[in-house]
């Protein structure tokens, strides 16, 4: 028993020293670590006034910023990618606010990238946020889409520049309204034909159309456009609108069907302040008499398919490439002008022949194939 007892209090004592000794160690570290806590204060003091440069900018600075993010303006964002102006609602509180705030972010929208079940919310969304901007629309009515376009319908008084690609042109009669704004339209539509064709009302502004339809199905105040892009269109309908654009300055036509005119002076069209001319090559040569009664006095670039300039009666012969260079001769000599760029297109006639014929015209150019996106080119 007593032996016993004494067991326990050597345990006890033991264990007393150990506490002792580790309260000590606890106060050492105690001390470190209020020695540390001290040493920490003025850093945590220092990070806690820092401010991120970029949210220390004024809003308008930030708003400017994010204007950069999206593409330039016409250009339309997609919704759902990294450069839609939705991202930038998703970073911070701040952020989001500034986004919202931006009319600027939210007045492009390209309405071809959207499912059918977005495309009931966001359109409204989109021209809610753009607030009284002119808008840059790409529309189409494919998939059940023609509701989302039909959104934007009530703010054509605000459409700069509007892009849509139809399968039933039908649709465009919902369009009743006058455009102020617009400058830029661009109208790709499906085989059907749309008759009597539907008149845009009042666009004062409008100076660019590039139509990818086999008829005219609108009608528009042709006289004042200075660039007119007409793909895939019958022969028959392209001199009617040719005569009306007197103030044209680039033109750009690829041809369908079969190319009849006239002969004579009585048949020419002449485009006085045209500048750049650009056939673009065709499965089948239907541009040629079309071309040969073009009167242009102003033209500095031409570009064709080289196949435009055989034809008989236009030129000297001039062996053993007389009909090319003869016609080239012929058009020059009849339009009066002075070109500074010519491209052959398709061509088999060595690109020196072109350039002894015609010494004062600085850049000649010839190519084997046709030459993509050459409207960029001479723009």
């Amino acid at each position: 028993m007593l032996a016993s007892l004494e067991s326990d209090r050597t345990f006890v004592a033991d264990k007393a020293a150990q506490i002792l000794e580790l309260e000590n160690q606890i106060a050492v570290l105690e001390r470190s670590i209020d020695a540390l806590r001290v040493a920490q204060k003025p850093a945590q003091d220092r990070l806690d006034s820092y401010k991120y440069p970029v949210l220390t900018l004024p809003n308008e600075i930030i708003s400017e910023i994010f204007q950069h993010h999206v593409p330039t303006y016409p250009e339309p964002p997609d919704f759902f990618e990294d450069s839609s102006p939705t991202k930038l609602t998703q970073i911070c509180r701040k952020w989001r606010q500034i986004a919202l705030a931006t009319p600027a972010l939210w007045r492009a929208f390209n309405l071809r990238c959207i499912s059918s079940e977005a495309a009931s919310e966001l359109p409204p969304l989109w021209l809610e946020r753009s607030g009284f901007l002119p808008l840059s629309i790409h529309g189409t009515d494919a998939d059940d889409l023609f509701p989302a376009f039909s959104a934007s319908i009530p703010h054509c008084a605000r459409w700069e520049h509007l892009d849509l690609a139809l399968n039933h042109p039908s649709n465009l009669k919902a369009i009743t309204a006058a455009m102020p704004l617009l400058r830029t339209l661009s109208l790709f539509i499906n085989l059907e034909r749309l008759s009597p064709p539907h008149p845009f009302q009042y666009a004062p502004l409008l100076h660019s159309v590039v139509f990818n339809c086999q008829t005219p199905c609108v009608i528009l105040p042709w006289s004042q456009l200075t660039s007119l892009t007409l793909r895939c269109m019958y022969a028959e309908e392209i001199p009617p609108i040719l005569r009306q654009t007197s103030n044209l300055v680039h033109c750009t036509l690829l041809v369908w069907g079969e190319d009849f005119f006239g002969s004579g002076p009585d048949y020419d069209i002449t485009l006085s302040c045209l500048k750049t001319l650009i056939f673009e090559p065709s499965v089948i040569d239907t541009s040629v008499v079309l071309f040969q009664h073009l009167v242009t006095p102003a033209l500095v670039c031409l570009e064709l398919r080289e196949s435009f300039l055989f034809s008989e009666g236009l030129g000297a012969a001039i062996a053993p490439h007389g009909g090319v260079v003869g016609s080239l001769e012929a058009f020059i000599s009849k339009s009066g002008c002075q070109l500074c760029e010519l491209r052959i297109t398709k061509a088999s006639v060595p690109q020196e022949i072109y350039r002894s014929a015609f010494p004062s015209i600085p850049v000649i150019n010839c190519f084997k194939a046709a030459v993509p996106n050459s409207v960029a080119v001479f723009a």
